[in-house]
This record gives C-alpha cells, structure tokens and sequence, in this order.
C-alpha cells in the first residue's frame, strides 16, 4: 500500500481569448473535450477535464477568454454570459492558473488579472503563471526578463513557462502537473477514474460541429453562431445525430450552406469524423442551418440554446 497521499482538487485556467487554454487542457487530458480553432472566444462554455493518476486526480475548468466589454461589439448578452461564466468559475477552486503568452503582458492580459484580483479578493487562492508559448522565443533565457515583470504585477505563487504544441510539450505539462500536485488537497477522488469530462456526449457533439463552422468559414463567420443538437439516439449500426445550426441572417445562412450547399458537406463531413472518433462508432449525421434574429443578445434564446448555466 502507497504511503503517498492521494491528492484531489480543481484548477481554473483563465487568460484573455485564444491564449491557448483549452489546447493546454486537451493536451493534458489526452483527448479533445475542448474546440480549438483561430478564433478568439471559440470556448463559449465552462467544461471539466478529469485528469487522474495514481496519486492524485486533477479536475481543469476549462474557462471562455475573459474580455473587456468597454468596446460597444462587446456588449451584447452573450458576451456578459461569457465573461461572466469565466470570472464566476474563479470562485471555489484549489488553484488558479492563469495564462499569458511569451510575448508579454498585452492590455487584454492586464485586464484579466485585474479581473483576477477582485474575484480572488482575500482569499487568496494560490494562482500559478503559466507563460505559453516559449517554443517561440529564440532562446529559453529570453523569457527571463517577463518572468522578472509578471513578479512585480502580482505575487504568484509559481511562475511556469510552457509550451502546449511543439516538440517538448508533454515534458512541459509533466513538470507543470507536479507543480500543481503541491496545491491540492489531500482527500479522495471526486470522479470515476475513467472520466474524462462532466460533459455529455450531445454536448461535444455540438461543440465538434461549432469547431468546424469556426475552422472552416474563418474569420467570415459571424460570432453569432450556435449548434443545437436535435437528434440523438445510438442504434447497433451506430450514432444517428442532426442537428440546427442557428444564425441571425440570411446572409449568414447561405454563407454557412455555401454555393451548392459545398460548405455545409464540408462541415458536416470534418465533424462526423471528429464524432467518429469520440464515440467510436459510425455515425450518421444530419445538419440544417436556420435563422433566429437577435438571438445572442437575448436573454430567452440564450437560455434555450443551451447557456442556462451560465444565466443562472
């Protein structure tokens, strides 16, 4: 028997959007729970990702890029929701990380770590800085002088460069998973070893299908896109999935259908793969774009497609 206590406990990573939190997150759980794409504010939700060892069982919350919403394109309902699930999910954690990039503290950075500081208040949760991104410096010593900086900003309590993607990055999300370790709690598991999220499949379904809108239509996507799954039944020849994607114009309609419908083919085709490999059947899926003006700053749509937790 292990003399070694077991460890659990919950960590948010928060930073500005398309820092690279949910990448880090996916990389540590070994799976996609959480869309990526380059996009900012592509994670609109607050997800759990369950990474368990033998010793320790650390729950990520996977948070929505914190933003300012002094700018007027910021301000609509579904923006208030997002920042709103990310600073609220601060609250009642273990540790909190937050993210910056090697590049340097950018205003949209400073913003969050003031939205950091009134969450935490006298708390005084332990927060740990992950840098990311240093596979870009030129040298490991140029991140030297932002960890001088970020020391003077706020008094964390680890200050960890990191990279999610290149080359050395499960080295690097090993030493950071030691470091958290030290954070957490001595008491039991909270979840089945063999849980991964605490969301449902149908979720990552949609979210898998709203990744492909994103990673497909680039930048001429509007914001204000939603996936509704309306079908979702398991038979012995595999998963039969449809499902609305729900924009507020015309014109966005025909943009996310495409000239000959080729748009929607090419999305709905990248997302049955991705839901293949998930749920590791075939899958059969089905999608239809409709429209609902002014839904994502409507309080009552926002609810029904899906965002009640973070309304409540």
């Amino acid at each position: 028997m292990s003399d070694v206590e077991f460890k659990f406990g919950f960590v948010t990573v928060i930073g500005k959007p398309n820092v690279g939190k949910s990448t880090l997150i996916n990389r540590v759980i070994g799976q996609k729970i959480s869309i990526t794409s380059h996009r900012p504010q592509t994670t609109r939700h607050r997800i759990l990702g369950i990474h368990s060892e033998a010793n320790s069982q650390m729950v990520f919350v996977d948070t929505p890029g914190i933003h300012s919403l002094r700018k007027k394109s910021n301000r609509r309902a579904i923006n208030k929701v997002i920042n709103k699930t990310a600073i609220g999910s601060i609250e009642g954690v273990d540790v909190v990380c937050l993210m910056i990039t090697a590049h340097g503290w950018s205003e949209a950075d400073l913003h969050v770590l003031s939205a950091l500081k009134s969450a935490v208040g006298e708390r005084r949760s332990p927060v740990i800085l992950l840098i990311n991104k240093i596979d870009q410096l030129n040298s490991v010593n140029d991140v030297l002088p932002l960890i001088a900086e970020s020391s003077g900003l706020y008094e964390f309590s680890e200050i960890v460069p990191i990279t999610a993607t290149a080359a050395k990055a499960d080295e690097h999300v090993s030493h950071l998973l030691d470091v958290l370790r030290e954070y957490l709690p001595a008491q039991p598991a909270g979840f089945d070893e063999d849980q991964i999220t605490d969301r449902s499949f149908r979720f990552l379904v949609s979210e898998l299908i709203r990744e492909q809108l994103f990673r497909r239509l680039g930048d001429e996507l509007p914001y204000a896109t939603a996936v509704e799954v309306s079908q979702f039944k398991q038979e012995s020849a595999g998963y039969h999935i449809s499902a609305d994607i729900w924009v507020e114009k015309d014109s966005h309609k025909a943009m996310v259908i495409g000239k000959g419908g080729e748009a929607l083919k090419k999305i709905g085709s990248a997302a049955r793969k991705n839901c293949e490999a998930l749920l590791e059947q075939k899958v059969y899926m089905e999608l239809w774009v409709k429209v609902r003006s002014g839904w994502s700053d409507n309080a009552r749509d926002l609810y029904s497609l899906g965002y009640d937790e973070d309304l409540s």
